[in-house]
């Protein structure tokens, strides 16, 4: 994770390597998205610098042409110096250089920021530019300005930018770099806030007396290889830099996936159906439990959504899920309440009756975040920007003996919470929201009458929750537009290599090319993110229903996927492993197993589910297992065949790939017992 360029500045680059150097050919950089070209909106394709004895200038150029107003109005940019800390968390910002004028040139596509005061040399600073929906940059159609590059219109734009001779800076790797120019010239160097490179430039220089130099100090870990993706302006300058600076990443090569054996795994696993058929037909809720009863509510009550470009054939309001449930899953009876009964505002009703809520339980407490659906009240489709404090056992007595559901809620709005798509888990005192979109309007795909915009954050603050007051204090961000940019994924608590508690993010979609996200996040005790680049994931790239164990004596950390939608199944008749970027339906149910020396196998567990379940599936934990505060269940205390709870709902496929959604996939309404079987 990049630290603070300054602390690194006062610490001295890392010593020049003493290797052979190799010549180095301008190359663009394979990761830009040139967006104006396909509809989605301009991107910044280069940020250089001027500094001058009493102002600054900071030229950014894009791709495609821009609206001349919104591109010369100054609000629409921010220039900060880093302040103390990692300078992916966002809103934490060192001193404003403020910007005096921006000025818009209709022939490069180039705006010009000049700024109130001179840049330091070899500093870094942080740059914005506004791509929010109604206020942000646009092209000269009203498309807006690609600005987190994710090849759709929209998002907020952040870059690193330095200038100097000698330029010092951390990769997301953890490795130092030193680039030196000598001979005159000057380098301009635009980074990504996770502290990786996007372009490198060289100005100014004189032919055949510029050279180029460099060195790396390996992190920890790394294989102290910088990425240097493109370099402008080689041409004439002697480029000495060492092999350890290379144009793309290496390509990380992961252990196939194993069939889980009692060699090489100490567990299996049964998977029993069990007969519940009052319950409901459901995806997509909000599922905890108390007192041995289940609390659904939320979600939706048909299949996956359809792609027509109607955003109410897609999600019909006919089947949003409008009740609260309470299951006894030991007798099998069923309680339901509308929440209409509950005398909340039609605001409140709305939200809490949407679907893809982010939430978590925390004893009694149940908190929950956001969600989308079609609200009344605004007769749109629309990403809900509330936080609802609830009462897990005073709403199911209240369903129940038909009580008093409103005085369980409590509600308020924050815009930085509007996410859909998104995962809400405490790590100690504080709740973090990580991921996901705020997506508004009727979804479709195709046609400009929405806005789909990915946080691109773990947003995390503290919950105070007292009597009559709900409100949220000590919010951060950290963001990083090129790996926190998932929605629809799996976020488990999990028990790190040194033993203390934290986050593991798995899959997620959809990158720029449509596929799933592969490498895993881990969310540490201290709020930081860090993409886990060893290992990329086989399975399990959208939610599904899944179960976290530690072994403590083994010091792994394994997390259960049953089923769901993954870009890989096994076959068990053919013994083939087989790839499908559509992100087919899948009946796998994998095991990933982290190893504290950081390596990690995923084992195909010979236990099935009987069809294509698990998609946006709940689980619920079977009571009185061993397990930590977060919790991971507790694998190494676990002795002979023992419930580890219940798989419920979610969506159903009865095909991989499906044609016609409304007709191929339903909300189930099933039940699977899971048993571990220690072996």
């Amino acid at each position: 994770m990049a630290r603070d360029d300054r602390k690194r500045a006062r610490s001295g680059c890392a010593p020049r390597e003493r290797k052979s150097f190799r010549p180095r050919t301008e190359r663009l950089e394979s990761r830009q998205l040139l967006s104006y070209a396909d509809g989605n909106g301009p991107v910044v394709t280069s940020i250089t610098a001027q500094r001058a004895q009493f102002s600054a200038t900071v030229v950014v150029s894009f791709d495609g042409p821009l609206d001349q107003a919104l591109a010369q109005n100054t609000a629409n940019y921010q220039v900060n110096a880093l302040a103390p800390g990692n300078p992916e968390v966002v809103t934490r910002s060192g001193p404003a250089d403020r910007v005096v004028s921006a000025l818009y040139n209709t022939s490069t596509n180039q705006v010009t920021l000049t700024l109130a005061r001179p840049l330091a040399t070899g500093t870094f600073y942080r740059l914005w530019i506004n791509g929010t929906p109604g206020s942000g940059l646009t092209d000269t159609s009203g498309t807006l300005f690609d600005g987190d590059n994710d090849d759709t219109p929209g998002g907020n734009f952040y870059g690193l930018f330095a200038v100097g001779n000698k330029l010092c800076f951390t990769d997301s790797d953890g490795n130092r770099a030193l680039l030196r120019l000598s001979g005159g010239g000057q380098l301009d160097l635009w980074r990504e806030l996770n502290g990786d490179v996007d372009l490198l430039t060289i100005v100014g220089t004189e032919a055949n007396q510029s050279t180029l130099t460099g060195s790396v100090r390996a992190g920890r870990g790394s294989d102290g290889e910088v990425v240097l993706p493109s370099i402008v302006g080689l041409s004439g300058v002697d480029n000495l830099l060492p092999p350890s600076f290379v144009s793309q990443a290496p390509a990380v090569v992961s252990p196939l996936p194993v069939v889980a054996t009692t060699q090489n795994l100490p567990y299996a696993l049964q998977i029993t159906p069990v007969s519940l058929p009052s319950v409901p037909s459901i995806q997509s809720a909000v599922s905890v439990q108390a007192g041995g009863k289940w609390l659904v509510f939320g979600g939706r009550t048909n299949g996956l959504h359809n792609f027509d470009p109607s955003g109410t054939v897609n999600f019909p309001p006919v089947y949003q899920n409008n009740d609260i449930f309470v299951i006894d899953p030991t007798t099998g009876q069923t309680w339901s309440e509308p929440w209409s009964a509950s005398g909340l505002s039609a605001s409140a009703i709305a939200a809490l009756s949407s679907s893809n809520q982010a939430f978590f339980q925390s004893g009694d407490r149940l908190y929950t975040v956001g969600g989308y659906s079609f609200d009344p009240v605004s007769g749109q489709f629309t990403t809900y920007d509330a936080l609802s404090a609830i009462s897990v056992s005073g709403l199911i007595n209240a369903v129940v003996n038909h009580g008093a559901i409103g005085a369980q809620v409590k509600q308020i709005q924050d815009p930085r919470l509007a996410v859909a798509g998104g995962q809400f888990a405490p790590v100690g005192n504080r709740a973090y929201l990580v991921f996901g979109q705020n997506f508004e309007g009727g979804y479709n795909g195709n046609n400009a009458d929405f806005s789909q915009v990915y946080t691109d954050e773990v947003r995390s603050f503290h919950i105070v929750d007292r009597g009559s007051t709900l409100a949220i204090t000590s919010y951060q961000a950290q963001r990083d537009p090129v790996n926190f940019r998932r929605r629809d994924y799996n976020l488990a608590p999990s028990i790190l290599p040194n033993g203390r508690q934290g986050l593991t993010a798995f899959g997620g979609v959809f990158t720029p090319a449509g596929n799933g996200y592969r490498f895993p996040i881990i969310v540490r005790p201290n709020g930081s993110a860090q993409v886990d680049n060893h290992y990329e994931q086989y399975f399990s790239q959208y939610t599904s229903a899944n179960v976290p164990l530690f072994d403590a004596r083994q010091h792994t950390m394994d997390t259960i996927f049953f089923g769901g939608i993954g870009l890989y199944d096994y076959n068990f008749t053919t013994g083939a492993l087989t790839t499908d970027t559509e992100l087919p339906f899948v009946d796998d149910v994998t095991s990933f197993v982290q190893r504290a020396n950081g390596s990690a196998q995923e084992y195909i567990m010979p236990s099935q589910l009987p069809g294509r379940y698990g998609s946006d599936a709940a689980f619920f934990r079977a009571p009185g297992l061993p397990t930590y505060s977060n919790g991971v269940i507790q694998l190494n205390r676990l002795h002979g065949p023992t419930t580890l709870g219940y798989i419920y709902g979610g969506i159903y496929s009865q095909v991989g790939d499906t044609t016609d959604p409304s007709t191929q996939t339903t909300a189930s309404n099933q039940v699977f017992k899971v048993t571990l079987i220690p072996t």
